[in-house]
């Protein structure tokens, strides 16, 4: 009798591990359940009118319209961080030269009131108002770069070196905080010559400064990112759909 190669089959020669799904699938295995809930992977497979990263909703919002705006949760916690450094000293951290550094710090501040003075004997009300302006302007923006500083801290991996961005950010908010004392220590060596009734740092002044940058920020990030391929999409298709009717009308 003729031997055949079904003859030599060694069911010991095939792969007897118990078959298991791999422990993470790739994105393009993923499938619509057309099956189990058709109308809903539809619903799911249509393309969103606006399509955004994920980045910009931590820090911004879409309103009722789809415009893009503040969010009112980060405005709260940037005057959080307003309402800690507000009344802080300048901090010089280098204990050997801390003493000039102080010294030249004081002298920055008297010119800047020397400065301001000459105006005050123009026009002291307009200046005044001009001054508290700038103050009021510059602690709302070092707020905003602290809190976004202490924010991005958190987003890092901290065993890897700081990135580039990151330092230049802790630059600017060291820039804005000597500033921001600069502006409030020179205004409150002459606020009475100001002939103003109200020449305090108003929080609620800040606060708007502070949603302004941030409605700024919304409208550039907005306009810089924003995918709105479906929402032209929709008003194309709505259009055709008129003019299909209107010939209908008119056959």
């Amino acid at each position: 009798m003729a031997t055949t190669a079904d003859d030599l089959f060694d069911p010991a020669e095939l792969e007897t591990t118990e078959p298991l799904p791999p422990e993470h699938t790739d994105e393009s295995a993923q499938a619509p359940d057309t099956n189990g809930d058709p109308e809903g992977s539809e619903a799911r497979a249509e393309k969103p009118a606006i399509s955004l990263p994920d980045f910009f909703f931590r820090r911004y919002h879409l309103d009722d319209n789809g415009n893009p705006t503040f969010n009112t949760v980060v405005v709260d916690n940037i005057m959080e961080v307003f309402d800690v450094k507000a009344k802080t000293e300048m901090a010089f951290n280098n204990e050997e030269t801390a003493e000039a550094d102080l010294a030249y710090y004081n002298s920055q501040v008297e010119s800047i009131v020397d400065g301001v003075m000459q105006l005050l004997e123009v026009d002291p009300q307009s200046t005044g108002i001009n001054i508290l302006s700038l103050s009021t302007r510059t602690w709302a923006e070092f707020s905003s770069i602290a809190w976004e500083y202490q924010d991005a801290l958190g987003t890092i991996d901290s065993t890897k070196e700081i990135p580039e961005w990151l330092i230049s950010r802790e630059h600017k908010m060291m820039e804005l905080g000597r500033k921001a004392r600069l502006l409030r220590d020179a205004v409150n060596r002459i606020d009475d010559k100001f002939g103003l009734k109200n020449t305090s740092l108003d929080r609620d002044r800040v606060q708007n400064e502070v949603e302004r940058r941030l409605q700024r920020l919304a409208e550039w990030n907005f306009n810089q990112h924003a995918d709105q391929s479906g929402k032209t999409a929709n008003t194309m298709n709505k259009a055709s759909f008129q003019h299909c009717e209107r010939v209908f009308d008119a056959a």
